[in-house]
Order: structure tokens, then C-alpha cells, then sequence
């Protein structure tokens, strides 16, 4: 069910290959640069100059990605990548979610999911929402085990599946599992990194949205936040 070390490895190679950008901090950290990105709160100094300090989304992201990269370097065995398999495609999710609404606040760029976002997508609903599924006598995949009846594979196949249906219709393949043998298999560690590079793709785009010029007088989604003379603070 769970990757192991090799995986991690593999996995932290591909995200700084992707989502860290060459002066070693996280891709998101690029908005800072760019023209016209959105929530820039900016100083307007004493002098009248503007001076540009902080993008919320290009830190927030920024965080999760890091917290991703903290997640495939601290397993020191087998075991505990097992017990961090989950935590890492959890946090997968939040990454995949703060892009999707970072992209949404652009007007006319849209968010085209992949096949790698949805199965992290799917997963992460899955581990999110155990449901019946609780119930259910999990197997390691690598078990050389017969069983009569055959386990139930819970796939990327299996959960894609579940595309369409409705709330308690999820819930009741969920029950159908509850006191049977199932096998997890989890995403092949190919998928996850196709994930990290739709991710980038992803920042790729707000990258570009937020270097365009704006056509009105001022930036859109600027927050001018004047700076009183050092004589009015203090009374002089």
C-alpha cells in the first residue's frame, strides 16, 4: 500500500526538478517578481514610491510545497514512509487545491485538470471520507497470499470509477468493501510525478497571467497602503 524509500527519493528528486526554481526556493515565489500579480499589497512610501511587499498566494503555495518536500526527506526506514505515505498524498491535495483557487481568481484563465490531478484528487477524497471503508480488512499488495474470495483492488482504476456518482453512491461502494479483503494500490510513483510537473504547468500559467500589463491606469488588485512621515509618528 505504501511506498518506500527509493520512492521518496525519487519522488524529492522530481519535486526539486519541477517545482523549486533555480535560486532554490518554491516556483510559487516567482509571483513576487512579476508585474501585476494578484493580492500585491504594495508601501506607497513618504517619498510617493511604491514599494512592493507581499503576494499571499506565491507564499502560501509556497509553504506547501515546502511542507511536501519536509514530508519526502524525513522517513528513515521502510516503515516510516509507510506511516507517511498517506500524509504525503493528503498534503498533494492541498497543494492541487490552492492552485486550482489561485487560478480561478484570474479572469480568462482557466483551470484544465490532468489525469495526475484527478487521481490525486481521488485519492485524497478517498482517504479523506473512509466512510464504510473503515470496515474493510486491508492487504499489502505484496502479500503472496491467496484469498477465496479475491480482494477487491482499490486502484486509480477502481476510484475513477466513482467520477459521476453522487454522494451516497460513493458511500455505497465504500459499504460494499466493509468486512471484505481489499488490496490498495497506490498511485504509481510515474503518476505522482506527472502530478509535480502538472503542478508546475499550473504555476507556469499564473506566472504569465501576472506578467501581463494591465490596461487600466492602475494594476488590478493592488493595495496601496500609505506610509506616515517618521514626523507625524512621532509627534515632531
Amino acid at each position: 500500500m505504501a511506498y518506500n524509500k527509493s520512492d521518496f527519493r525519487t519522488l524529492h528528486s522530481a519535486l526539486r526538478n519541477t517545482l523549486i526554481a533555480n535560486d532554490g526556493q518554491p516556483l510559487s515565489c516567482l509571483l513576487h517578481d512579476m508585474d501585476h500579480p494578484h493580492g500585491l499589497i504594495t508601501l506607497q512610501l513618504p517619498d510617493g514610491a511604491f514599494e512592493p511587499l507581499h503576494v499571499a498566494e506565491a507564499c502560501n503555495i509556497a509553504n506547501v510545497i515546502k511542507s511536501v518536500e519536509r514530508i519526502l526527506t524525513l522517513p528513515r526506514s521502510n516503515i516510516a514512509c509507510q506511516e507517511m505515505t498517506e500524509v504525503l498524498l493528503l498534503r498533494l491535495d492541498v497543494l492541487r487545491e490552492y492552485l486550482l483557487a489561485a487560478i480561478r481568481r484570474y479572469d480568462g484563465l482557466s483551470y484544465l485538470e490532468t489525469e495526475a490531478d484527478r487521481a490525486v484528487r481521488r485519492w485524497a477524497g478517498f482517504l479523506k471520507h473512509p466512510s464504510d471503508f473503515v470496515f474493510a480488512h486491508s492487504c499489502l499488495s505484496a502479500w503472496e497470499i491467496s484469498f477465496d474470495p479475491s480482494p477487491i483492488n482499490i486502484d486509480c482504476a477502481f476510484l475513477a470509477s466513482w467520477d459521476g456518482l453522487k454522494a451516497h453512491e460513493r458511500d455505497n461502494k465504500k459499504s460494499d468493501l466493509a468486512h471484505g479483503i481489499v488490496r490498495v494500490q497506490l498511485p504509481d510513483v510515474r503518476k505522482i510525478e506527472a502530478f509535480f510537473q502538472s503542478s508546475a504547468k499550473h504555476l507556469q500559467d499564473l506566472l504569465t497571467a501576472s506578467s501581463q500589463v494591465s490596461t487600466g491606469n492602475e494594476p488590478r488588485g493592488l493595495i496601496y497602503l500609505a506610509v506616515a512621515d517618521e514626523a507625524e509618528t512621532t509627534g515632531a
